[in-house]
This record gives C-alpha cells, sequence and structure tokens, in this order.
C-alpha cells in the first residue's frame, strides 16, 4: 500500500492531547511546548512515522546580566511511547524545522497505542506536531476518564538535571527528563492525568534585580505565552473548563529567593513576595474555579521563603474563606541520592519527592 500523508490538524479528531498544547492555525501546527505535553492515537498498520519541528531556545553560560556571556542553542527531547509502557521505548532530540521519525514499520498490520510526548520544558526548547506518514488507518482514540492534576513550577518541577551527574554542570536538554520529574510521577502513582506549567528560573512575580524572560504570574493563564511570544502573535486563554484541574501544585518560591538576595533590602522583598504570592494564590482559584484543590509546596533545594508561603495561605483563607488550599514542604535533598545539575535533585530525589507528595494527596481524598 502506498504511504499516504495526514496532517496533524485533521487527525485532531481521532487523537488525545495531554498538557496545554496549542494549534498553530497559521502553519497546521500542534505546539507541544510545555513539560510533558503531546498526543496519544491509536494506529493500526505497518507503517507509522511523525513529522516533528522544532525550534531552540537558548542557554546563557553566566550571569544574565552579562551580555557578553556565551550563548548556546538548546533543543527539546521527546519520548515515544508504546501502549501502556511505563517508560519510553524510544528517546531522541529533535533539531530542525522538519524531521521524520519512524515509529513503527513491520511486515504484517499491527495496532498500537502510541504516545509522542516532550520530555524537556518549554523557553529552553520549542517543540510541535506537523502530520504522520502511514500505511494503515486511524482509530479513535479517547481520553482516559481519570483525575487531573497540574503541575506549576520551576527547574525542580521541570526535572532540570535530573539525568546529569555532575552538580557542576549546568543547562543541557539531553540531561533533563520532565517525565521521570516528581510531578508526573506522582500523577502516575495517583492514577491521574498530569499536566506541567515549569519554567526554570522562573520566579512567582518579576523581580527587577533578577532579569528572567517571564515571571509565572505572567504565564499561567495562557496557554502557551512563550511559544505564541516568540512569533509576534497575541497569547491564547488556557481554556479551564475544557479540562478542569482536580488539583493544582504549586512549587515556587526557590528563585523568588535567589532574586530577593540581590535587592537591596531583603525583608522588604519577603515581605513583597508574600503579598505577591496572595494575589497569584487569588489568580488559581479564579482561573480554576471552587472545587479545584490548590497545594502551596516549597522544596526540595530550600526553604527561605516557606514562612512567607503559609502566610500567604493563611492570607488567602481569611480573605476569601477558602478552605480547599493545602500547605506541604517536601523533605530536604539528601547527600547521599547524589545531586542533578547545578545542585538540582536527582532522579532518585525526585522519586522521592513524587512519593511524598501522592501520600499527601491521597490522605486528602
Amino acid at each position: 500500500m502506498a504511504l499516504q500523508t495526514i496532517s496533524i490538524s485533521d487527525l485532531m479528531p481521532k487523537i488525545v492531547t495531554y498538557g496545554r498544547t496549542v494549534m498553530d492555525e497559521e502553519n497546521g501546527y500542534l505546539r507541544c511546548d510545555w513539560t510533558a505535553s503531546g498526543i496519544e492515537l491509536d494506529f493500526e498498520g505497518d507503517y507509522l512515522s511523525a513529522i516533528l519541528a522544532a525550534e531552540p531556545g537558548e542557554e546563557i553560560e553566566g550571569l544574565p546580566t552579562d551580555p557578553n556571556a556565551p550563548r548556546r542553542a538548546t533543543w527539546p527531547w521527546v519520548g515515544v511511547f508504546l501502549d501502556d509502557m511505563d517508560q519510553p521505548i524510544r528517546r531522541f532530540p529533535v533539531c530542525g524545522k522538519m524531521e521524520t521519525w519512524l515509529l513503527i514499520r513491520s511486515d504484517a498490520a499491527q495496532r498500537h497505542h502510541f504516545r509522542i510526548m516532550k520530555l524537556t520544558e518549554n523557553v529552553k526548547t520549542f517543540f510541535s506536531i506537523r502530520a504522520m506518514h502511514y500505511s494503515g488507518e486511524f482509530h479513535p482514540c479517547a481520553r482516559r476518564p481519570r483525575r487531573r492534576i497540574e503541575f506549576v513550577g520551576d527547574s525542580i518541577t521541570c526535572g532540570y538535571g535530573n539525568l546529569c551527574p555532575d552538580r557542576d554542570r549546568g543547562f543541557w536538554s539531553d540531561e533533563e527528563d520532565g517525565w521521570n520529574a516528581h510531578g508526573p510521577i506522582a500523577a502516575r502513582l495517583l492514577g491521574m492525568e498530569a499536566s506541567c506549567v515549569s519554567v526554570s528560573g522562573i520566579t512567582v512575580a518579576p523581580h527587577a534585580h533578577f532579569p528572567q524572560p517571564y515571571a509565572m504570574n505572567q504565564l499561567y493563564a495562557y496557554a502557551d505565552r512563550p511559544g505564541r511570544d516568540r512569533h509576534g502573535k497575541a497569547p491564547e486563554q488556557w481554556d479551564f473548563a475544557a479540562l478542569p484541574n482536580d488539583y493544582v501544585v504549586v512549587n515556587l518560591g526557590t528563585n523568588d529567593a535567589c532574586a530577593a538576595s540581590f535587592a537591596p533590602d531583603f525583608e522588604a522583598e519577603r515581605e513583597r513576595f508574600c503579598r505577591d504570592y496572595t494575589a497569584f494564590l487569588g489568580e488559581i482559584r479564579r482561573l480554576n474555579g471552587p472545587a479545584t484543590r490548590i497545594i502551596c509546596a516549597l522544596g526540595s533545594m530550600q526553604y527561605y521563603l516557606y514562612p512567607e508561603i503559609a502566610q500567604a495561605v493563611e492570607e488567602h483563607k481569611r480573605l476569601t474563606g477558602d478552605q480547599l488550599v493545602h500547605l506541604f514542604r517536601y523533605h530536604p535533598m539528601a547527600p547521599l541520592d547524589g545531586f542533578g545539575a547545578a545542585g538540582h535533585p536527582s532522579l532518585t530525589t525526585q522519586k522521592k519527592m513524587a512519593e511524598e507528595l501522592a501520600a499527601f494527596i491521597a490522605a486528602l481524598a
């Protein structure tokens, strides 16, 4: 049988998307820029390959404030899952505007579920699915009826450097595996569907003394503001009602403490962080609705602003009467568990964080 080609836009009625994906109507691409975002499809045939696209982010080898610091491109890594495998059967980088990657080729028709998932984070890497080459047929793929949990965070949530054996290394995308960061692991332990909105280095709100492309209060309401900004397009609001979150886990504050250390008045920055966190907590509640449980977490690298997070949670409850907001602190990293790049949690630590969080959530149910 001759190979056929189907665009991802034409295939959309038969696939399931995971995470905050965005259809680029102008180009016909499905943008899967966030960690652990992608698609699932049900295919029966003897040949299937995916046409994928990528754009690089940029890593600064030095301080962001240094205009002479070397910069290098960072490309996305993708995992392909077969049927109900817990780990990808293939893992590879996508480094161009059009690459074709083989998913299956056999002498006889076979039927399988495929999942194509981005393993690396937004802003540092950009990834899209364009089309499929195939010989066979696509069956409608249905979303599994599961509770949904969203993870909002920084590099710890992204899985920054969790594949790196050297704590003195910086970011390399081949050493980041978001599928094996604590959020998606915890979701699997709980039998939930995960979504990640996380960026390395991000703070709750912008800091004048700590330049970063975005703060989380500038991103959370949108489907994929970094991807849209990259092409000069207005950001699209994320449809929270279409895929409602049962839980939102916020792990922010680590970078805010770092940012505060650059400010002239550290104590004033702590107070500002508390106000910013309280306001952001109200925004999460407004966007998600009254039934979502919100977990305000911190860890496992440092805890300087934990008292301010606890204060923000109490202030939010006082102002709103909201009782579905919870405080959670991960155990500190243990040296014997090793470190990832730049002193980040190792795979062992990420797994321990996932187990802690899953136990905490299970006790809430």
